[in-house]
């Protein structure tokens, strides 16, 4: 008993459909950013050459999986990356860039709409 070439097609194509929606689900997810108050920040260093924020996430399954930065005037925004999938990635984190911003007054996290968390400003 054979299947029908449309019935064969169907398949074919609802596989597809269902992998490639699994994809960007996935993708979604590993690229989210996480809200501050999800992370906690346990040491930032900040000299003229380099900028260095060590830290780890507050629950037991979140996964770091980078960071975008931004500056204006003389602050760094930094949103962390993370996802709940316990696919890849670490559940601490170091980032550790170049300062190529010159002076920095202050560093905050920046979550999802609004949220925000002063993680070290110049003594």
């Amino acid at each position: 008993m054979s299947m029908r070439p449309n019935m064969k097609f169907s398949i074919i194509i609802s596989a597809v459909i269902i992998v490639v929606v699994s994809i960007i689900i996935g993708f979604y997810m590993l690229n989210k950013v996480v809200d501050p108050d999800e992370t906690m920040v346990t040491r930032t260093e900040v000299s003229p050459e380099l900028i260095t924020i060590t830290g780890g996430f507050a629950d037991s399954i979140s996964r770091y999986h980078g960071y975008y930065l931004s500056h204006h005037n003389n602050s760094l925004f930094i949103q962390i990356k993370g996802s709940k999938l316990p696919i890849g990635g670490s559940k601490d984190f170091t980032i550790s860039f170049s300062n190529t911003y010159g002076s920095v007054d202050e560093i905050y996290l920046l979550g999802p709409g609004n949220s925000k968390k002063k993680i070290w400003s110049n003594p």
